[in-house]
């Protein structure tokens, strides 16, 4: 639920809270392993996995105030977030070979965010100049444990602030549209296992991430070049110290001592009309990749966990064409991407570098001034990505759809995968084991939607919340 309030064209104030969660979400699973050692069957373990999550209360509230005090704007945001998850997890394991197993696991999240966030802008020269500062603080609870002790318990807790200041300033002249900024940030984070404070995973950043842009456009052309850094930070269930239990030889883990991700980027747009082009570059630091490596060192069991990993570049280009020849507008997007890892450098005997040629065809037929149909092709080539190699893949697409009632009323037919080809195929190379799947997940499928829409009206909320990184991280 929701409002807000217009005190006049300039100065609005309203606020949102959402209450949220599933009823249920669980199920079973039957997994089957062979074990070989040296080419010799070693056993077979057949696995029933039952699983109960919830992921209730979920609260959420924003708050915010937009105004203006002469030529001075004024936008301000604030957000609260509680949420809790749980998830409990039965293994039961039969082999004739090896001995049968039992493993109960219960995981326990609890996370809050407390969020402000004021702008102000203000009209200088040929353009706007806009500086402020946004602060956060989370707290994150993770708890983990089995009754039978195969995997060792923990209890975590991170606690951590982020205060940053930055500024803008973005100006036209004449065909040029300039703009540049600057934040900086600091990140202050503390980490407790069963209440003790840990020095090692608690760390202070200071960060200052610039950006550039500069565009110029004229009748139907259009350039932009551009250049930002940015900064990712790891989820807090990645920073958790959480080992969960898959089966006997595979397990999944959190990771403390994970570093945020520092991206520069480079960027090209060029359009013409209904022509456009872009290309760019990347170049990360501490990039998290999922990595596979051995949980103890003379065990035989693989944990997966993220890992970062020193510099990771990237190149990427597209083509798309948009023109419309009447009831017709096709759109046809070709690209490229390919990444530059030295995976050698991680116990790998090869590099991977294979790039993703990638095709998207889309295709919009008007059907009167009421309907419209689509058809819409893809099609990737197989390429590397961190230490995976993923297959081709293509499928086909349709859809159809009208109105009535003036609009207010939309029927729409969909088909997906028509043909069935969609497939998840891909093999991860790891030092310790190589991985690899190729599965139908069921994306063929038939669909009618019927949408009523009454007493539209454009939403007059103007918030749009703070903290927003610090959200998904949670």
């Amino acid at each position: 639920m929701g409002g807000s309030y217009d005190f006049n064209v300039d100065n609005s104030i309203g606020f949102t809270y959402s209450l949220g969660g599933s009823l249920y979400e669980g199920g079973t699973a039957q997994t089957q392993q062979t074990i070989r050692r040296n080419n010799s069957l070693e056993g077979i373990v057949d696995q029933l996995i039952e699983m109960a999550n919830a992921d209730r209360p979920q609260h959420e509230a924003n708050i915010y105030y937009v105004g203006k005090v002469g030529k001075l704007g004024i936008d301000f945001n604030g957000s609260w977030i509680w949420k809790k998850t749980t998830r409990d997890q039965a293994s039961y394991e039969y082999s004739q070979e090896l001995d049968d197993r039992t493993v109960t696991t219960h995981n326990e999240n609890r996370n809050r965010m407390l969020a402000g966030k004021l702008v102000l802008t203000y009209p200088v020269w040929k353009g706007e100049l806009s500086a402020g500062t946004e602060a956060t603080r989370s707290n994150s609870r993770g708890i983990y444990h089995n009754v039978e002790q195969v995997v060792s318990p923990s209890n975590d807790e991170i606690k951590e602030s982020n205060v940053a200041g930055f500024a803008e300033y973005q100006m036209r002249l004449g065909e040029w549209a300039i703009g540049g900024g600057l934040r900086y940030e600091t990140v202050t984070s503390k980490y407790y296992s069963f209440g003790e404070y840990q020095s090692e995973p608690s760390r202070t950043y200071r960060d200052l991430f610039p950006n550039l842009t500069i565009g110029w456009q004229r009748n139907k052309w259009g350039i932009q070049l551009s250049y930002d850094k940015r900064i990712s930070r790891p989820s807090y269930q990645a920073l958790n110290s959480n080992v969960q239990y898959d089966n006997r030889y595979e397990y999944e883990g959190g990771n403390p001592l994970l570093r945020p991700t520092i991206k520069q980027g480079l960027d090209l747009n060029a359009t013409y009309s209904w022509l456009s082009f872009t290309a760019g570059y990347s170049h990360s630091k501490d990039i998290r990749l999922s990595f596979g490596d051995l949980y103890q060192e003379g065990t035989e069991i693989t944990i997966w966990g993220n890992r970062n990993f020193d510099k990771f570049e990237s190149y990427n280009a597209s083509l798309t064409a948009s023109p419309k020849f009447g009831c017709y507008t096709p759109t046809l997007t070709l690209s490229y991407w390919q990444q530059n890892f030295d995976t050698r450098a991680y116990g790998l005997d090869t590099k991977l570098d294979k790039p993703q040629f990638e095709v998207n065809f889309r295709n919009w037929l008007a059907i009167g001034k009421t309907a419209k149909a689509m058809l819409y092709l893809h099609y990737s080539t197989s390429h590397n990505w961190g230490f995976n190699y993923f297959a081709h893949e293509f499928n086909v697409n349709a859809r159809i759809q009208k109105t009535f009632l003036g609009g207010s009323l939309t029927a729409a037919l969909t088909a997906n995968d028509i043909f069935r080809t969609l497939r998840e195929r891909w093999t991860g190379y790891y030092p310790v084991t190589t991985m690899d799947k190729d599965a139908y997940v069921f994306t063929r499928n038939i669909g009618l939607s019927l949408t009523y829409n009454f007493n539209a009206t454009r939403s007059k909320y103007k918030g749009t919340g703070a903290g927003n990184a610090e959200k998904s991280r949670l």
